[in-house]
């Protein structure tokens, strides 16, 4: 019963966290708006995708996040010792819990851009984090 309490508080702590960590690279990604997609690369490296709209745009996706992640071991010893005499005995139970690992793949934002001929360059007009809750 304890080993389930605390697998399900350390799964809480872990989603808690990777939830966090999304708002982050949406409030991340705000700070390249009208910045040059080169701006982008510098700082997160080459994009894994890139492709043009039908509208004329062109979109570019970088992973972002991700990772391993173990949780902490716990291990709890519980018994009854007995002596008689010079000789003591013990007996007792040990409960090990966590050490799970957990891996994320990180999510794959999207910058949206639109060239622009006076900078003759991408430029991001629009960014996009999927929906769901973890990264």
């Amino acid at each position: 019963m304890i080993a389930v309490y605390r697998k399900v508080n350390i799964i809480f702590l872990v989603t808690l966290v990777l939830s966090i960590a999304a708002g982050c690279a949406s409030t991340h990604m705000e700070q390249y708006l009208g910045q040059d997609i080169q701006e982008v690369m510098i700082d997160s490296g080459a994009p894994i995708n890139a492709f043009d709209m039908s509208d004329g745009r062109r979109a570019f996706q970088f992973r972002w996040g991700g990772g391993t992640f173990v949780t902490p071991q716990t291990t709890t010893i519980t018994g009854n010792a007995s002596a008689i005499g010079n000789t003591a005995w013990y007996e007792g139970t040990a409960i090990t819990s966590g050490g799970d690992v957990i891996t994320s793949e990180g999510c794959i934002i999207t910058y949206l851009t639109h060239w622009n001929s006076d900078r003759k360059a991408w430029v991001v007009t629009e960014n996009r984090v999927p929906k769901q809750l973890l990264c």
